[in-house]
């Protein structure tokens, strides 16, 4: 038996809303204006009362914000930033790097790419034992389809301590992830936002590419989806990045 969270009124399995206040019953996901609308219309007795714009991790869209893609369950989403590095001898090389690693609800609107965090790990490249991105978890990461400029199916690869740390904290039956391809989101960081953002920029700001490699030249962001979610998003969000980019 489950309750309401905003009245605590009991709750049967099969109930969307709330029979009593209205409140939407689904614990995780996105609350759309005419959504709140059928609510109105539904309980039509309660007009009066006004359903929350963001309800604990609920997040309000847009009234032209259709979704049109929507995780049935939690997946695994790699974030990685990638340099251009000069060497001594004049010639360039480009090297990815894990930030961090999430378990996350993906959605797609007609608008924007957006990823629920449920939980996430900050990657051992970083240089520590800590996970800095513990403060990350329920929080939104998101951009605009217009940002985003490759989506590919390719294989991803982790160091072994990555791996070590990917399979410590989501399991080890989810091995088999790693050794498929998983979609690559290519995308202009300066558009997203979120906290996973905010880390980042942090890392840039105090040096911690060129630490690591030496002299950065360029950067490129890269966020990585693993399992089967990422066959099934893969041909709506290249139509979507086509779509937008044919009225650019």
């Amino acid at each position: 038996m489950t309750f309401c969270s905003n009245c605590g009124s009991k709750l049967s399995d099969d109930n969307k809303f709330c029979q009593n206040c209205g409140n939407p019953v689904s614990p995780l996901g996105l609350v759309t204006q005419q959504k709140q609308q059928s609510i109105t219309e539904q309980f039509p007795h309660q007009a009066s009362f006004q359903v929350p714009k963001v309800l604990g991790i609920f997040k309000e869209l847009e009234p032209t914000e259709k979704i049109i893609y929507q995780g049935v369950t939690q997946t695994e989403v790699i974030f990685v930033k990638e340099a251009e590095i000069r060497k001594i001898i004049g010639t360039r090389e480009r090297k990815e790097v894990p930030i961090s690693i999430s378990e996350s609800i993906v959605y797609l609107t007609n608008q924007r790419l957006i990823f629920l965090k449920l939980f996430e790990i900050s990657a051992t490249e970083i240089g520590t034992t800590n996970n800095l991105l513990a403060g990350v978890a329920g929080t939104f990461y998101e951009m605009p389809i217009s940002a985003v400029t490759s989506v590919n199916i390719r294989p991803v690869k982790l160091n072994k301590n990555d791996e070590e740390r990917f399979l410590s904290f989501f399991g080890v039956e989810n091995e088999l992830k790693l050794r498929k391809p998983a979609l690559e989101i290519i995308y202009d960081e300066r558009a997203a936002t979120g906290r996973a953002k905010d880390y980042i920029e942090s890392m840039l700001r105090r040096g911690f590419l060129s630490k690591l490699w030496g002299r950065v030249e360029m950067t490129y962001d890269k966020i990585f989806v693993l399992g089967e979610q990422c066959i099934a998003l893969q041909p709506t969000l290249s139509e979507q990045v086509k779509k937008k980019m044919r009225y650019l």
